[in-house]
C-alpha cells in the first residue's frame, strides 16, 4: 500500500499509543490488513506518548472527529483504562486494556485482547493449554490479561511470578476466586517442570540483555513463549534454543490479535 496515496480529507486514523514507540510492528500489520479488508481511507500511525502526558493525550484523542480507536501498548494498558469512559469485563476485570476505540460523540471505550490473542495464537500451533502446567512472569497489563485467559481455559495448574510480590498475591487471590478448579499459586524466577513458560514482561525489549527468568530447571518438553515483539527473538527465545527448547514468539501474539483489533477499533456501531 502507498499511504501517501490515501491520505486525503476523508482519512479516517489509527493509532498504535506506547513509550517507546520505535520498536512496534503493529502499524505495518494493521496497515497490511486494511489493504487486505478493501478498508478504504484508514491509516494506522504510531503515537509516542509518555505516562507523564497519557492523560492529555487520551483526552485530546476525544476532539479528533475521524480518530477511529487504536492500540495501547506498554507501559500504558493499565494507566489508560482509568482514563476511558466504559470498557469490557476483560478490561475490567485484569485492570488494564490494549486497545480502545471512540464513537461518534468522541466517548472512548476499551477492551483487553492480550490473553485471548494470546491463546488464540498458541491454538494456531495446535497448542492447547487446557489441563497443562503453566508459568508466567510478570503481572502487568498483559500479564494478567494471559493470565486470566489461562485460568479460563481450564490450566491444570498457573504459577505467577513478579519481582514485587504484592501484585502477585493479589493477582492470585482474584484469580482463585473466579477460578477455584484451578490450582494457582506463586512461584520464583526459576520455574521447574512446566509445559509452557512465559514472558510478560517488557524484561529482553530493545537493547534490554536481561532474563525474565532462568530456564535451569525446565524440562526438555517445555514451550518458551515471549510477548515481547521487538527483537522477535529476544535473549530467553534465543537462550531457549540454544537448550533445544520450542519457541513461540510475541510476533505470533501480534498476528493472531490483528482480527480480533480491527474487529473492535472499526465496529460499525462506534
Amino acid at each position: 500500500m502507498n499511504e501517501l496515496s490515501i491520505v486525503s480529507g476523508k482519512l479516517q486514523l489509527l493509532s498504535i499509543i506506547g513509550d517507546p514507540i520505535a520498536q512496534v510492528s503493529a502499524p505495518l500489520m494493521i496497515n497490511a490488513a486494511l489493504q487486505v479488508k478493501n478498508i478504504p481511507d484508514t491509516l494506522m500511525v504510531p503515537f509516542h506518548v509518555n505516562p507523564g502526558g497519557l492523560q492529555n493525550a487520551v483526552n485530546g484523542l476525544r476532539y479528533i472527529q475521524n480518530f477511529r480507536g487504536g492500540i495501547i501498548t506498554m507501559p500504558h494498558k493499565k494507566q489508560t483504562l482509568s482514563l476511558l469512559d466504559s470498557a469490557s469485563d476483560a478490561a475490567r476485570a485484569t485492570g488494564g486494556c490494549n486497545v480502545i476505540r471512540r464513537d461518534t460523540n468522541g466517548m472512548l471505550h476499551g477492551d483487553m485482547l492480550d490473553g485471548e490473542g494470546f491463546a488464540l495464537s498458541l491454538l494456531t500451533r495446535d497448542i492447547n493449554v487446557e489441563g497443562k502446567k503453566v508459568y508466567l512472569a510478570g503481572t502487568g497489563g498483559a500479564g494478567c490479561a494471559i493470565a486470566y485467559a489461562m485460568a479460563a481455559r481450564q490450566v491444570k495448574e498457573l504459577i505467577i511470578y513478579n519481582r514485587t510480590m504484592d501484585k502477585s498475591t493479589e493477582l492470585i487471590k482474584k484469580l482463585s476466586s473466579r477460578y477455584p478448579d484451578v490450582n494457582i499459586y506463586a512461584g520464583s524466577n526459576v520455574p521447574e517442570q512446566v509445559d509452557i513458560a512465559i514472558n510478560a514482561t517488557s524484561v529482553g525489549m530493545g537493547e534490554n540483555k536481561s532474563l525474565p527468568f532462568s530456564l535451569e530447571k525446565l524440562g526438555s518438553t517445555t514451550t518458551i513463549c515471549d510477548i515481547v515483539i521487538f527483537p522477535e527473538k529476544t535473549p530467553l527465545l534465543r537462550l531457549a534454543e540454544q537448550h533445544n527448547l520450542s519457541i513461540h514468539t510475541g510476533r505470533s501474539m501480534l498476528a493472531a490479535q490483528i482480527e480480533l483489533m480491527l474487529d473492535f477499533i472499526l465496529h460499525k456501531d462506534s
